[in-house]
């Protein structure tokens, strides 16, 4: 018997977040079987044959997360380095002058990739939209990895700097845009549809303000051709926004709209700072009608926003106008569960309504909505046919008692060190809440000496010649 033939069945639950078609349901001391890489029974009573049975012991059973918006290569050394610090020049946007000094040199990246992304599996994350280099030894990472991944390389024509702290400086370089633009289709010939299927490549053309209308249009182009999905930082800063207003004489969305970057294929990474927001306020008409009108989708990463104080204003209100919405992480850590308590919780913080920015949402958000954006009905969910991305969560433990609803009690109160197991296409990847092969202790030595390294080169790429310790001061002093 192969592996394809195995089946397995996860008993022993205390609920499994099963899909009827249409939307989660709550099966009380439910049953997950599959067969190889794919789900043939979610619901209370399985009663075929089986290979393996797993015990969860009273676990709650769900699907994976779907990780919508991430930068693996470069978020680990931000760890301890960009909290707690922020521009206010640049409306406390961290992108102008503090994302420019933490690059590593090529050979350093691949550490931070492998630890990153061990680290995004470890806390849920089965499927990942990443957004970056996407070299070959990258993608070739992702796949031995086991993770179901949307590899981006990123193609601009233009690179952010300030040269004074208040000014940010665009030095365009639209060959070098074509160029990376065509590396990105090589990749996808080569690799989209690699590694048992779990590895598809997508199109990132990094920000609205780094980009030309022509170069837009031309990734509509090579989209429409490919199938690729595309991926954009749309009015994630004022600063952005601003820029564009005053090239273009219209918001972000209208500008992308005209050059054809809207659709079910597009998805907007953030767009949190839309005309009306309270750090925003140009009245600009129809702006996220025009998002939900033509069926775009939108990347949701709270976290890496309010920790330099800004929100969305609000998750519930983007959700009401029908606007499809996805969680990601962005930046360090990368914890996907972590990531729905901060979308309920600034949603319900802006409204000032408990009923706001629901546990059901936020959990709609990080499965069935991350999976729409990606345009599949394969993941996100548990239901016969679907791909066995599965998560077994602990809830014999203080976070998770009492269980009542096991929803709430998952988005309020667990923790990611609650998740036991995971499974991506049927392979178990984390087991005890360990990554299987992965020796972290290592892999996190080997990210602590990347991390020294880059502090050391901080002086040299800081505009003001700034130290570390000066850019970043220690919470408290330290004492040799």
């Amino acid at each position: 018997m192969t592996q394809t033939d195995r089946i397995t069945l996860i008993k022993n639950t205390s609920y499994v977040v099963a899909y009827d078609g249409t939307q989660h349901v709550l099966v009380k001391n439910g049953m997950v079987a599959f067969k190889g890489n794919e789900i043939i029974y979610a619901g209370k009573n399985y009663e075929g044959a089986c290979d393996t049975v797993i015990d969860a012991h009273d676990g709650l059973v769900t699907p994976g997360f779907v990780n919508v918006h991430s930068h693996i290569y470069g978020s680990p050394v931000e760890k301890g380095f960009l909290e707690d610090r922020a521009n206010p020049l640049f409306y406390m946007s961290g992108l102008y002058d503090y994302l420019q000094i933490r690059a590593l040199p090529p050979e350093e990246q691949p550490k931070l990739f492998r630890f990153a992304l061990a680290e995004m599996v470890k806390k849920g994350a089965t499927t990942v939209f990443d957004m970056g280099i996407a070299s070959e030894e990258m993608i070739d990472i992702v796949s031995k990895s086991g993770v179901r991944a949307y590899m981006a390389p990123a193609s601009v024509c233009a690179s952010w700097s300030t040269k004074n702290g208040h000014e940010v400086i665009y030095t365009w370089d639209e060959k070098r845009a074509y160029d990376r633009l065509e590396y990105a289709v090589r990749t996808f010939e080569k690799y989209d549809g690699t590694a048992d299927g779990r590895l598809k490549i997508a199109l990132y053309p990094g920000q609205v303000d780094t980009c030309t209308p022509e170069f837009f249009k031309e990734i509509r182009k090579t989209a429409d051709k490919t199938g690729m999905r595309i991926q954009v930082h749309a009015a994630q800063a004022i600063v952005e926004y601003q820029k564009i207003v005053e090239r273009h004489g219209k918001t972000p969305a209208a500008f992308l709209d005209s050059c054809g970057i809207t659709g079910p294929d597009v998805l907007y990474g953030h767009y949190i700072f839309p005309s009306g927001h309270s750090i925003n306020a140009l009245q600009l008409e129809g702006e996220l009608e025009l998002i939900a009108r033509t069926k775009t989708n939108i990347s949701h990463c709270p976290w890496v926003f309010v920790r330099r104080g800004l929100i969305m204003e609000s998750m519930d209100k983007y959700l009401k106008m029908g606007i499809n919405m996805g969680i990601g992480t962005d930046t360090t850590p990368q914890d996907t569960l972590a990531e729905l308590k901060w979308a309920a919780i600034c949603s319900k913080t802006h409204e000032k309504h408990a009923e706001k920015g629901t546990a059901a949402q936020v959990f709609n958000m990080a499965t069935l909505g991350g999976a729409k954006a990606l345009g599949r009905d394969d993941i996100g969910r548990l239901s016969k046919g679907a791909k066995a991305d599965i998560l077994i969560i602990d809830t014999n433990n203080v976070e998770m008692r009492p269980l009542r609803d096991p929803i709430k009690a998952l988005v309020y109160c667990g923790q990611s060190a609650n998740i036991n197991k995971v499974f991506v296409d049927g392979n178990l990847l984390v087991d005890g809440n360990k990554v299987v092969g992965v020796d972290e202790e290592a892999l996190g030595m080997e990210i602590q000496r990347a991390a020294e390294g880059m502090y050391s080169r901080v002086k040299d790429k800081d505009w003001a010649g700034r130290t570390h310790e000066e850019l970043s001061p220690m919470s408290f002093p330290v004492v040799e």
